[in-house]
């Protein structure tokens, strides 16, 4: 299969590259293996954030099997881990249960050693952070700018809610969610409903298909993947999989919780998220390819076997398409490797001869319902649940004069900007301004202040839930768009301070020059 497609425009290239390498800062080994977790590996991922945790496993190390190694799972955590000592003795973990008809209205709890000797059950099922494919969106929404790496596909073993609340007499009748809360610690000033993760599913699908798990691909499920114990949602995206369960409820509404209410919610540019804008819960059909060629790592001309993955969410995948000319044309993959259910993913492959020159290959894949990927995807608000194909195409050049390149450590987290295809570096450099607005608005003003949940040397504040700002050294835009937007578990401020407040606290931490 010969391609004669042109080089693609230097815009799409860099599009796409900017997503999945080439223009992200670096940062020296040494400092990012005192922030990884001892079973990842920096040369696996794009690290986004130090506190909490973002890492993103990049394109070439996801591999050509249909189950994500644990060394090369993603990680997104919304605050903080919980402290290691939780999993040195897992099975005294304790979850409590509310709204099980044998207890009416009082709780009870149940010992992971408890759950471990109700049936269990074991499945695979895609984990995908809403925010995968932020990047590719225009408008520079806020929080970590994922490309592709930001799902895996895993084994997960442990116990249906349904089993759960069957040994304790059932849900009650009138209960229309089930309710996850997760076990981050918070430190003292923070509102709880504000920040504490605690998501809700309908009740039909919390009974129907989730569980609570403690083994991941065959081993104890990892602290930073939720262990002792957390909730899988099949099908949905990662937020509602709560990490590090401590209380799992049969509820006639809600969490009232930020996170449910008003974060998660696709919503169009500008608007306010709230109980009236969809809740991101089930993934829709999405594909990529994940080689050969990515991460810059240039192909000789000929023929190659390009290797990718698809899914959708609680339907499983029909079959996908692949094209060498960007769109214009294309032909069936191969579907390979076992099907392990409507909630894993599908691993594909199609063999093409591949001339020299730029390359850009797309997939698109079509579930059992005969849903298939858009071209494009819709900006939203905060950049979810993109599937759009073309953006998610993997960039490729062959060349006869391959050369053996090391790849780059890649992260988010250092200041120095790649240059690549024309485009300009900027260097940013602290500044304290000890006495000025943006301190005051750092420490005190701002509610709650910025020194609660972030560390920042020139303000004196040491906090225990935000990023270190002095590690993570964030440019200008990004910092600005957190302030106005909100990112994660962080509430946006820009209903409470004015447009020159905003910049006083972004000229407080950064200062431009060049």
């Amino acid at each position: 299969m010969s391609s004669t497609w042109k080089t693609p425009s230097r815009r799409r290239l860099l599009k796409i590259l900017a997503a999945t390498a080439v223009l992200l800062p670096q940062v020296s080994l040494s400092a990012v293996k005192r922030l990884l977790p001892a079973n990842k590996a920096s040369s696996d991922f794009i690290e986004h954030n130090d506190l909490p945790l973002a890492l993103e496993t990049l394109r070439s190390a996801f591999g050509q099997g249909p189950i994500t190694a644990i060394s090369q799972f993603f990680v997104r955590n919304n605050l903080p881990m919980p402290e290691s000592q939780i999993i040195a003795d897992r099975d005294l973990w304790t979850v409590t249960i509310e709204g099980a008809a044998q207890t009416a209205d009082l709780t009870t709890s149940l010992s992971l050693a408890e759950l471990k000797a109700l049936p269990t059950t074991t499945i695979a099922g895609v984990l995908q952070c809403s925010g995968n494919g932020r990047a590719f969106f225009d408008h520079s929404p806020s929080g970590s700018p994922w490309g592709v790496g930001a799902a895996g596909c895993a084994l997960w073993t442990g116990v249906k809610l349904s089993t759960v609340f069957e040994h304790l007499g059932g849900a009650r009748t009138d209960a229309r969610f089930i309710t996850a809360t997760g076990g981050e610690l918070l430190p003292d000033g923070i509102e709880p409903s504000s920040v504490a993760v605690e998501r809700s599913v309908p009740i039909d699908k919390g009974l129907d298909d989730c569980l609570l798990v403690w083994e991941m691909n065959g081993e104890p499920l990892p602290l930073v993947h939720g262990g002792p114990l957390r909730l899988l949602v099949p099908g949905y995206f990662g937020v509602n999989s709560v990490k590090w369960v401590k209380r799992l409820t049969a509820s006639v509404n809600e969490s009232g919780n930020k996170i449910q209410q008003s974060g998660y919610r696709m919503r169009a540019i500008g608007e306010s998220g709230n109980a009236s804008h969809p809740s991101m819960y089930r993934m829709p059909v999405k594909s990529w390819l994940n080689g050969p060629g990515a991460d810059l790592k240039t192909l000789p001309p000929g023929r190659h076997q390009l290797f990718g993955v698809a899914f959708s969410g609680e339907r499983g995948i029909d079959h996908v398409d692949v094209s060498l000319d960007g769109g214009a044309s294309w032909q069936r993959a191969n579907l390979y490797g076992p099907d392990l259910g409507p909630n894993a993913w599908r691993t594909f492959s199609l063999e093409a001869n591949l001339a020299e020159g730029s390359h850009l290959l797309v997939s698109k894949a079509t579930d059992t319902a005969g849903e298939s990927q858009p071209e494009h995807f819709p900006a939203n608000h905060r950049g979810y649940g993109h599937n759009g194909w073309r953006d998610h195409g993997l960039a490729i050049e062959v060349s006869t004069q391959v050369m053996a390149e090391q790849r780059p450590v890649i992260s988010n987290t250092d200041t120095s900007i790649v240059a690549a295809a024309g485009v300009s570096s900027m260097e940013i450099d602290r500044v304290s301004d000890k006495g000025g607005l943006g301190r005051r608005l750092f420490v005190e003003t701002a509610s709650p202040p910025c020194s609660v949940c972030h560390s920042l040397e020139a303000a004196g504040a040491k906090g225990l839930i935000g990023p270190d700002l002095d590690t993570l050294k964030p440019d200008a835009r990004r910092i600005r768009t957190a302030i106005a937007q909100g990112v994660g578990a962080m509430p946006a401020y820009a209903e409470q301070l004015t447009i020159s407040e905003i910049e006083a606290l972004v000229k407080f931490i950064t200062l431009w020059e060049g």
